[in-house]
């Protein structure tokens, strides 16, 4: 037993090693640290033409995964689905800049999920339905969101046990449980996944399905902008940031097959500290199947044949994500003959249109983000690169005083042979074109990511301003309980809400 995990240990180190060896060309800017894009897309297999002026980079790699990201902006598609990064791209002096801990803490789970350290069989799934008794959460003149989540988790666990997995319910009827003991009992199951289901609501033009999991310590949510010295606290969830990004993206690439050919209803793979997935030790995630503020996505939700597309939608990416965690070959649920002929074809990434705003604009040390400037909206907008005389590119080197290296998240030996990385000579010897102010990063050879956990980073000034965030989505009632809602067709009930809607602030 003991020579079998050692065995393992070495192949975890190993495959550590793929990522650490790489010529990585990495920067910091205030305290942050980056890589390159044309760095980032040598290892992932992108291709690579230097970013001109304000244009969105869009690649394809050699196995088939496509992205697309703009500079300033934290809203990017990665095999045309939407997610907001923890950090938005930044212009450096030669070229466009992508987190470090947004390649650790998605891309790289996204893009080689069979590496991923701390993989384990997944047998069940706990079901959390938002809201009950007391709490109806979210209400429109239909019905209220309390009842559409007990109906479709009660859906989902059908579709999950046909499929083989076990399921737990937190609540199976229409009472109210306390949302601590809801991550409670989610810990007394410790091989299942978690999955909470909501419907949205916010002003009555919003529309669309999300998909939340946790931030990763040092990064603020989503919807905030300040890092918050709440944000720095490691959180009993960051223990599986990476299973908690890919199974939000197994779900979300999912979900968004029930508004084909309408890229604008998604609004993204985001993330939040909302109790539920921050004090649990599953991997977690948080839907949002709709906005029942929305009369026609209200209509929609309402309709039982709608909410079971939906469970079937989130029942498909658990079973998925369930798969790859246990290289196991679940059958995944068939689609009715409608649902087949309306799943839409993956989007071009080319034709993609704008994203929602994300509502992402973390203020960096001194209160300012380089490489994009922040709208009233809170949302990051993108200008044209400039150099920036305070980020500078380097090679990061290894330390030789370093006796020993600590084990990444990222080192778990795929079970199917993956896309050679390029090794740090195909980095040097590259005939990829240059950065984006058309001059070559100086290379060195041993070049090394940093795979360690981010020092805990200063707060942003003005953070101790910022409101607390929400312990679960917050909901805008524009039809509050106990209110008579307007008749349907009536002037009021078609603009009840006339001002434009504001960007997401989950």
């Amino acid at each position: 037993m003991t020579k079998s995990c050692l065995a393992l240990a070495f192949l975890f180190f190993v495959f550590a090693l793929q990522l650490r060896a790489f010529d990585w060309e990495t920067a910091t800017s205030n305290g942050r640290e980056y890589v390159s894009l044309r760095s980032f897309c040598l290892f992932y297999n992108f291709s690579y033409q230097a970013p001109a002026g304000n244009d969105r980079f869009v690649s394809r790699n050699t196995t088939g995964h496509s992205i697309s990201l703009k500079l300033g902006n934290a809203d990017i598609y990665l095999d045309g689905v939407h997610y907001v990064l923890s950090f938005p791209v930044e212009g450096g002096d030669h070229d466009w800049l992508v987190s470090r801990m947004d390649v650790i803490k998605l891309f790289e789970p996204i893009l080689r999920p069979t590496e991923i350290s701390g993989r384990r069989t997944i047998r069940g799934v706990v079901i959390d339905a938002g809201h009950g008794g007391s709490d109806n959460g979210a209400t429109s003149r239909l019905g209220n969101e309390k009842t559409y989540t007990l109906d479709t988790a009660n859906r989902l666990a059908k579709i999950l046990n046909d499929a083989g997995l076990k399921t737990v319910f937190t609540r199976r009827t229409d009472v109210f449980v306390d949302l601590y003991e809801r991550a409670h009992i989610a810990s007394l199951y410790p091989d299942y996944a978690f999955v909470s289901i909501h419907f949205n609501s916010a002003m009555e033009e919003a529309r669309g399905l999300e998909t939340y999991c946790l931030s990763p310590r040092g990064a603020a949510s989503t919807s905030s902008r300040y890092l918050t010295r709440g944000d720095i606290q490691k959180l009993p969830g960051n223990d599986d940031d990476t299973l908690n990004i890919l199974l939000a993206s197994m779900v979300h690439s999912e979900i968004i097959k029930l508004n084909p050919g309408d890229a604008t209803a998604d609004r993204g793979v985001k993330r939040a500290r909302f109790v539920v997935i921050k004090q649990n030790v599953l991997p977690a995630i948080l839907v949002e199947g709709g906005f029942v503020s929305n009369h026609m996505e209200a209509a929609r939700v309402n309709r039982p044949d709608y909410r079971q597309s939906l469970a079937q939608a989130i029942a498909r990416g658990v079973i998925r994500f369930a798969n790859v965690m246990g290289d196991r070959h679940m059958q995944l649920p068939g689609l009715s003959p409608d649902q087949e002929i309306s799943a839409p074809a993956p989007k071009p990434i080319s034709l993609a249109p704008p994203p929602a705003p994300s509502g992402l604009a973390h203020d960096s040390a001194n209160g300012t983000i380089k490489g994009g400037v922040t709208s009233k909206t809170g949302a990051s907008q993108p200008v044209v690169p400039t150099p920036t005389p305070t980020t500078s590119i380097h090679k990061s080197k290894k330390d030789k005083n370093k006796k020993t290296v600590a084990t990444p998240e990222l080192s778990k030996p795929p079970q199917s042979a993956p896309a050679p990385a390029p090794s740090p000579a195909t980095s040097s010897n590259s005939t990829a074109q240059t950065g984006a102010s058309g001059k070559s990063p100086t290379s060195t050879s041993g070049g090394a990511l940093n795979l360690s956990e981010p020092k805990a980073p200063a707060p942003s000034p003005g953070a101790e301003k910022a409101p607390p965030e929400p312990d679960e989505p917050p909901t805008v009632n524009i039809y509050p309980t106990g209110s008579t809602p307007p008749p349907p067709g009536s002037a009021s009930a078609t603009n009840a809400n006339p001002s434009p809607a504001p960007p997401s602030t989950r």
